[in-house]
């Protein structure tokens, strides 16, 4: 990270805006004026100064593209603000506020689930890039099946699937749609190479594309089903569930969600039965439903 120092002296509004210059740059790999006015309102004049002062203070993070007129990342790039990577994936997966100003104090006491594994950030601003700019890449990569290699992939979505986070992308190598667990991921380079946008984009991904329908059961087996019915807002003791047919396995999995035909899973663990485990046929990553089988 950069020496911040300057920074105290800004004000608070500039700092907001220079921070969302800062993170733009890290994950889009670029940044113009018009991010500014349209996220904060604020005249192109006041952008342009905006801009100038980032450049004092960070040198060697950008350039001017004349051509675009668009302030590109350079590869000397060194955040001006520090970011938590947990933080950092949900403001890009959720929204929530652009550039804000590094780590802050929740505004009362929470707890939440504790992280065994995060991404190395470097590692997500690259992949966020390349997802902006429509870019192949090329990463370092640990399977548990292959083992380590190199991957030249074509990334279009990242997806947290409850417990870890994945980049879902077209695989060159197999010619298919797979997910790659960003903690496997230890680096990434972006290519030259063309995109083909017949077979490697987001519109081709039949998994991505296809929508199931899942109906969730509290399960046969439970002494008490309407807490489960309250748990989870039922009507009638069902809740249907829209969901991707790419994301289907995980949510199964994540939620322990009894998959078998006619719900003969024992345990306590299992609180939901899917009742429809027919809706999983054709689906992937269905062996990782609790349970299910096609046979």
């Amino acid at each position: 990270m950069q020496d911040n120092t300057g920074l105290e002296e800004l004000s608070q509004a500039q700092r907001e805006r220079l921070a969302h210059i800062d993170f733009t740059l890290l994950f889009k790999g670029e940044a113009g004026r018009s991010y500014l006015t349209e996220r904060f309102s604020v005249a192109p004049s006041v952008a342009t100064k905006d801009f100038a002062r980032y450049k004092e203070l960070a040198p060697n993070n950008v350039m001017y593209d004349e051509k675009r007129r668009v302030h590109l990342k350079t590869s000397a790039f060194k955040p001006l603000f520090d970011y938590d990577v947990v933080r950092t994936l949900a403001t890009i997966s959720q929204g929530f506020g652009d550039g804000f100003l590094g780590k802050v104090r929740p505004p009362m006491a929470c707890e939440a689930p504790f992280h065994l594994n995060k991404p190395k950030l470097e590692v997500v601003a690259a992949i966020s890039e390349a997802i902006h700019k429509r870019a192949v890449i090329n990463i370092e990569y640990t399977s548990l099946s292959s083992g380590h290699g190199s991957r030249q992939i074509v990334p279009h979505t990242l997806i947290d699937n409850g417990l870890r986070w994945h980049v879902r992308a077209f695989d060159r190598q197999h010619r298919e749609f797979r997910d790659f667990v960003l903690t496997r991921i230890s680096e990434v380079e972006l290519l030259e190479d063309e995109v083909n946008d017949e077979v490697e984009t987001l519109q081709w991904d039949k998994q991505w594309n296809r929508i199931v329908e899942l109906e969730l059961i509290p399960h046969p087996k439970l002494a008490h089903p309407e807490a489960v019915s309250m748990d989870y807002a039922m009507e009638n003791n069902r809740l249907r569930v829209e969901i991707r047919a790419a994301f289907a396995g995980y949510l199964l999995r994540l939620w322990n969600i009894d998959c078998s035909k006619n719900c003969k899973s024992n345990g306590r663990e299992f609180h939901l039965a899917l009742k429809n485990p027919e809706a999983l046929y054709g689906v992937d990553n269905a062996e990782l439903a609790p349970g299910y089988s096609e046979s």
